[in-house]
């Protein structure tokens, strides 16, 4: 057999795989619940009120993002500030 040309690939599938949510149900449950109560939202208020790791705060707060409960107001170098679309309109009133 010879070998593969190069820059060749043999026999090589693309597989389309979507991001698993490694969030807890209850966690998300539980943060989304707390955080419409708030004037604003940081990651690390979230992982020191629920004592978790940031990188699970960044993702429970994107998740609600999508979801649509949480809208992200401010995204500097480090964090991140997020409100709710109500406290919104408020701030843009």
């Amino acid at each position: 057999a010879k070998p593969a040309a190069k820059g060749k690939k043999t026999t090589t599938e693309e597989r389309q795989t979507t991001k698993a949510s490694l969030v807890d149900p209850k966690l998300l449950n539980d943060v989304e619940n707390e955080v419409i109560k708030w004037e604003y939202v940081t990651p690390y208020l979230v992982a020191s009120k629920f004592n978790t790791k940031l990188s699970v705060a960044y993702q429970v707060l994107r998740t609600l993002v999508s979801k649509g409960t949480l809208i992200l107001y401010s995204k500097g170098h480090r964090t991140e500030i997020y409100t709710t679309p109500d406290r919104l309109k408020k701030i843009a009133a």
